[in-house]
């Protein structure tokens, strides 16, 4: 596979050139290289068809034109519905094929639905949380998820592994079916099972780290400080951009929003399949250390957005750097204490970092677009 260098967009300050180089996959624009397609953005749609590789990622991805080599997917959101002339490598949150694939199929998601318009012709890879199986198989099958479903065709031998595994009335098996789950197999009346069906030995668990760290508990609350020295940091050394990102939040609430959830989900599986390759390891690591930074970052900015409102509330509207950091403060400790309630606690962490992630590469753009 060719490799094509992507630019990226630099800003004057460093904060921005970090948001640019650890989210470059979400703010790059589409690119070709001789035959081989490198799409990357927010939401990206392949429409016309390539000749050769395409390698894409993106919140929101969907193929609606024909690939003639391997496709390397990564997304929130994949959808596949043309057909892919060889391997199809595919990682996200909810990933559909309805598609034809010659080569073979390795997808990993949350979710993974092999739609009825799909025909794999080679081996296929499948895992997730569910797995949905509605299309043809012709070979070798592996499927691994808590949940697995199978209505389709499928022609070659199956190896499960899941909490439960059913095939439905629909469901056509023409070879050996080995599994392993906590309970039997479900298998519908006028579902078709040519071959033998084995149930291999011992108990399919999903692993659950429950992980006990000596002092962790203590030391939780000089975690707070570090983020509030973390804080600090920031705007002192970056306050026109740190100023600027906080406005930009204020006007642009729902931009921030999306674009931090595209780039947010996006990033993860992005990480994954170069970790898959071997050979993007080192790239995989640098990925991973830029995206932590933005997340630190973004969850920073939201906790400045949240102290800025405080200080308008309390009528200091122009306030000095001595009211900035205790509001930052009084924001970072709100955030911490609403991040213990049950449930409510996670999503409020959630939205204060899908909300300063997209703030700082909103930011970012604006102080490009001012120096171009």
């Amino acid at each position: 596979m060719l490799m094509k260098r992507l630019r990226h967009s630099s800003t004057r300050s460093l904060p921005g050139r970090l948001a640019g180089a650890a989210l470059f996959l979400s703010l790059a624009a589409p690119h070709a290289a001789a035959d081989n397609l490198y799409l990357a953005g927010a939401e990206v749609r392949l429409e016309q068809s390539a000749s050769g590789d395409v390698v894409a990622a993106a919140g929101r991805l969907v193929v609606d034109g024909a690939v003639a080599g391997d496709a390397v997917l990564a997304a929130g959101s994949v959808e596949v519905r043309a057909a892919v002339g060889d391997d199809l490598r595919a990682a996200g949150g909810v990933i559909t094929l309805a598609a034809p694939v010659k080569g073979e199929s390795l997808i990993a998601g949350a979710s993974v639905h092999v739609a009825p318009g799909a025909d794999l012709a080679g081996r296929a890879w499948l895992a997730g949380n569910e797995v949905t199986i509605d299309g043809v198989l012709r070979g070798e099958v592996r499927a691994y998820g808590r949940t697995i479903t199978v209505s389709g065709d499928v022609q070659g031998p199956m190896m499960l592994r899941g909490e439960h595994i059913e095939f439905t009335s629909r469901a056509r098996i023409r070879g050996d079916v080995t599994y392993s789950s906590n309970t039997d197999i479900v298998i519908h009346p006028g579902a078709t099972v040519a071959g033998k069906v084995v149930r291999e030995p011992g108990v399919f668990q999903i692993p659950r780290p429950n992980i006990e760290i000596p002092g962790l508990a203590a030391a939780r609350p000089l975690l707070l400080f570090g983020l509030l020295a973390a804080g600090i940091l920031l705007y002192a050394i970056f306050p026109r951009y740190t100023a600027g990102a906080v406005r930009t939040l204020q006007r642009a609430p729902v931009k921030s929003l999306g674009l931090g959830a595209a780039m947010f989900f996006s990033a993860p599986p992005i990480i994954l399949l170069l970790v898959i390759t071997i050979i993007g390891i080192p790239l995989a690591l640098v990925v991973a250390a830029l995206y932590a930074i933005a997340l630190l970052a973004g969850y920073l900015l939201a906790a400045f957005f949240l102290g800025e409102r405080l200080l308008r509330l309390a009528g200091k509207g122009e306030a000095s750097m001595g009211w900035r950091i205790a509001s930052l403060a009084v924001a970072l400790a709100a955030l911490w204490l609403l991040r213990q309630i049950p449930y409510a606690g996670a999503l409020v962490l959630l939205a204060a970092l899908l909300f300063g992630l997209g703030a700082l590469a909103l930011q970012a753009f604006i102080q490009y677009s001012d120096r171009a």
